[in-house]
């Protein structure tokens, strides 16, 4: 039997994104050579914000559909790509990520997964929100990334840090268009003083000591598939993914409840739902019904904790795609509030 990971194609061809379907079919007809051209249908994807997304598939074969994400501009200053096709194969050998078909100049080919993403609503339903706390478990407990003798944390470098600092680096400091900068100027504090923010952030956060792991790192709705026929979750792009705080991927996820396109921040779970889903997170990830109360609690807290490490790591991001992006979203707006729940949060917690 031939490993999928062995079909892998990589070829250099760039997607032109003023011709996307043509090129798009292009490189379907490398993976799929034989179908043929008057059989292959085509639908676009318009959940994402960083890249384009199209799904392509023969006759009415939806469940074969092959998935081609063009990926968005000047996105290669913050995605490592070829840490994020490492990640996937080996996250495809272990189960939590779609086939990877062929990867070419400014895009990836992939297995389409059958499923909804999760919505405001749907987050929040006792069935789905269990089985995404037991997916993160999995997902954190099965790819061994920390050094187990040093109480699940290591020396190495954690993805965060690093990667908050590159955004830093390439966040604008000033904008050639009239209206994004009055708005910039107004409600963002300057650069400098993201940086003195990011400084006392780190130390407050690494005080905790909190354990490592491997990490999804972009844990929002629309990047978890719930599958109602196999009643069953699958994560989804893998582009922030490597080792990082646990607590962070949780906390990330739950400051995704508020949404993406109409940001409700008061949409964050409350503090029984919290201590339901890690209840239910501890139980997979040690594999015991019995959840040690002093963990938890200290979990409990660390999530809360890196609550404002996520509002802060994706306002700098949104910042840069503010400067570099051509997708019709409010990317300004969305920094602005990430950074303001950054500090009302860090009020509240401290």
């Amino acid at each position: 039997m031939v490993n999928p990971i062995d079909d892998f194609i990589e070829f250099k061809f760039t997607v032109d994104k003023d011709d996307l379907i043509n090129g798009v079919l292009q490189v379907v007809s490398r993976i799929k050579p034989l179908w043929t051209a008057d059989k292959i249908k085509h639908t676009v994807f318009k959940d994402g914000i960083t890249n384009k997304l199209v799904g392509v598939y023969l006759d009415n074969d939806v469940l074969n559909m092959i998935l081609v994400r063009i990926y968005g501009e000047n996105t290669e200053m913050i995605i490592d790509r070829e840490s994020e096709i490492r990640n996937i194969k080996i996250l495809q050998s272990l189960g939590f990520a779609p086939r990877l078909y062929a990867s070419f100049s400014n895009g990836l080919a992939y297995q389409y997964l059958p499923g909804n993403i999760l919505t405001v609503k749907s987050c929040r339903e006792d069935k789905i929100c269990h089985l995404v706390a037991q997916h993160m478990a999995c997902f954190h407990q099965q790819i061994e990334w920390t050094d187990s003798s040093s109480n699940h944390n290591s020396n190495k470098q954690t993805f965060l840090w690093d990667k908050i600092e590159c955004f830093l680096s390439l966040a604008p400091t000033k904008f050639d268009d009239a209206a994004k900068q009055e708005r910039f100027a107004k409600f963002l504090p300057s650069i400098m003083d993201l940086r003195k923010e990011f400084e006392w952030m780190k130390t407050k956060l690494k005080e905790l000591n909190s354990p490592l792991g491997f990490c999804h790192n972009d844990l929002l709705l629309a990047n978890i598939l719930y599958d109602q026929e196999k009643h069953s979750i699958h994560f989804i792009d893998f582009e922030y993914a490597g080792p990082n705080y646990l607590a962070y991927d949780i906390a990330n996820h739950f400051c995704e409840f508020a949404g993406v396109d109409d940001v409700d921040h008061s949409l964050y779970p409350n503090e029984s739902f919290r201590r339901k889903w890690i209840s239910v997170y501890l139980q997979t990830y040690y594999k015991n019904t019995l959840v040690d109360n002093v963990e938890l609690e200290r979990l409990l807290e660390h999530v809360e904790m890196f609550s404002i490490a996520a509002h802060f790591f994706w306002g700098v991001w949104a910042l840069i795609q503010a400067a570099n992006s051509s997708i019709p979203f409010d990317f300004l707006g969305y920094s602005i509030s990430r950074l303001d729940e950054y500090y009302r949060r860090k009020t509240i917690l401290l």
